[in-house]
């Protein structure tokens, strides 16, 4: 069978692999940045003001640059085409395209002018620290090029993907990260003050929008690039009744945290621990969350018969638990583990390793949660219709608003904010899935419900088999050992986790069947 760009079947597991693998690469680098940020900066005032300036464009960049603008664009582009014709649907991404980047331009000009208001709306407890908000005003106002930038590049990726032409588009992200990787590098060596180091950084993100730009620009030169117009098509109109609804509906996630983020600003320091914690979260959630919504979306696309696409729905639910269940497992019981070792260098004291592990386990919880909202998602938009996630969204906002604020003093406030995200993420899944089933938009089968079951016992051993492991390996991973010794005990225990799952899963039948049924659907599912 053959998808709407004639291209001959595809396969599931196959193109999520692609995108998951980009995009992991690019959280590594990611990661690894951030590990660097911690040693240059730490979580003082200065870490805060920086990180809470880089809100802005990682919301950018996580709700379009990683997949957010295919919600909108790519259902409507291939409709489009199947319809119209090839030329017709270029003609629309350029419209689309040039539309953008003036609405972008406008916004950027009056983000410099209000910087300061700006970043009061990302995190609103700098009102009472005004040199805080000065920094991080600055740093806001060397950052916005990005988001001009990125998200142009975001669009055209958008169409790669409507294509089948996976790759670039994710990998992308992973060289600007690596542009930001050779500044930080570079600050190490040379030291100074971590105002000035901040500052470099800053200006070398809107740098890294640059290249991503030019790199999606040199791709879509093979296939054609869309020719620039300002004409309001009736197409246009289309994308813009549903488009502006479906990227906010697909925008819920990053929405709640930055609630998560008001709700740390109230706390010297827990900024920039929430915002630790939240990179080693995004970890596994790029991995599962943007493979699965990217792929499945072009898949879902394709599919016409029922059956298939209550099949592909089921397995591509099951197969993204099979590997988020166990991540979160290791996120909680490992947290502090994960934090010392990743992150307690230089100005990272202990005190800002159990603040970040704190946050890190409350994060955990929320993390199958996140990705089944992601994966539910995909069939409204697909159907153009983001009324429900929208709501389910908004939600899911409150109630990260409402338990945050409801929560604030009992814990530290990064704790706080992680947790209130986990619960926004349960309700905004529970509801997705609520609707889905009363809508009858899905039909779970049995095999799919089996196979979920078992993963959740196989993660359940390997809870108990980390608790048995973490005892004796304790000693190793302290502060004051070796930072190799410290590595290698971590790496031991994640691998002796995930050998524990591994075997588990395999003898109650968590991966088998559902492996062998997703090769089996490769041929029936189409390629867009």
């Amino acid at each position: 069978m053959k998808g709407p760009t004639g291209q001959p079947a595809s396969r599931l597991a196959r193109d999520s692999l692609i995108v998951g693998a980009a995009t992991i690469l690019s959280r590594l680098l990611g990661f690894a940045r951030d590990v660097l940020i911690a040693r240059l900066l730490g979580a003082g005032p200065v870490a805060d003001a920086f990180l809470a300036a880089l809100r802005l464009p990682n919301l950018v960049r996580r709700v379009l640059g990683e997949g957010g603008l295919n919600a909108p664009f790519v259902p409507l582009y291939l409709a489009i085409k199947a319809e119209r014709g090839e030329a017709a649907a270029k003609r629309f991404a350029g419209e689309a395209a040039s539309h953008l980047g003036l609405l972008l331009l406008g916004f950027v000009a009056l983000a410099e002018l209000f910087a300061p208001w700006v970043v009061l709306g990302l995190a609103g407890g700098f009102a009472d620290e005004p040199q805080t908000l000065a920094l991080a005003a600055f740093y806001t106002r060397l950052m916005l090029p990005f988001v001009l930038l990125t998200t142009l590049a975001a669009l055209l990726a958008a169409l790669l993907n409507a294509e089948g032409r996976f790759t670039v588009a994710a990998l992308a992200p992973a060289l600007m990260n690596a542009i930001l990787l050779g500044a930080l590098v570079f600050e190490l060596f040379r030291g100074g003050p971590s105002q000035d180091s901040a500052t470099l950084l800053a200006a070398c993100l809107s740098l890294t929008g640059l290249a991503h730009l030019v790199l999606i620009l040199a791709r879509l030169r093979r296939i054609g690039l869309p020719r620039p117009s300002l004409r309001w098509s009736p197409q246009m109109s289309r994308l813009v009744r549903t488009g502006g609804a479906t990227l906010l509906a697909a925008s819920a996630a990053q929405l709640v945290l930055l609630v998560s983020v008001q709700i740390a600003s109230t706390g010297i320091g827990s900024v920039a621990a929430l915002y630790y914690a939240d990179r080693v979260f995004q970890l596994p959630l790029g991995f599962f969350g943007v493979a699965m919504g990217t792929v499945v979306l072009s898949a879902m696309a394709g599919e016409q018969d029922r059956a298939g696409h209550d099949a592909l729905l089921g397995r591509a639910l099951a197969l993204g638990l099979a590997l988020a269940v166990p991540a979160a497992t290791a996120l909680f019981q490992l947290a502090e583990p994960i934090v010392s070792v990743l992150f307690e260098h230089g100005r990272f004291g202990a005190a800002d390793r159990e603040r970040t592990a704190a946050a890190l386990a409350a994060f955990a919880f929320g993390l199958p949660f996140a990705l089944a909202a992601k994966v539910f998602g995909q069939v409204y938009f697909v159907r153009r219709r983001p009324r429900t996630p929208l709501l389910a969204g908004f939600a899911a906002v409150l109630v990260a608003a409402g338990a945050g604020y409801a929560l604030l003093g009992w814990r530290d406030a990064a704790m706080v904010g992680a947790l209130a995200a986990s619960l926004a993420f349960i309700v905004q899944a529970g509801l997705l899935g609520f609707h889905l089933l009363r809508e009858g938009l899905w039909r779970p089968d049995r095999a799919t419900a089996r196979t979920v079951l078992a993963i959740l016992l196989a993660a359940a051993l390997m809870a108990a088999a980390l608790d048995a492991l973490l005892r004796p390996l304790l000693p190793l991973l302290a502060p004051g050992q070796p930072g190799l010794w410290r590595a290698a005990a971590l790496a031991l225990l994640c691998l002796g986790g995930a050998a524990v799952y591994g075997l588990a899963g395999w003898i109650l039948g968590a991966f088998g069947p559902l492996l062998l049924r997703l090769r089996g659907a490769s041929a029936r599912t189409p390629r867009s």
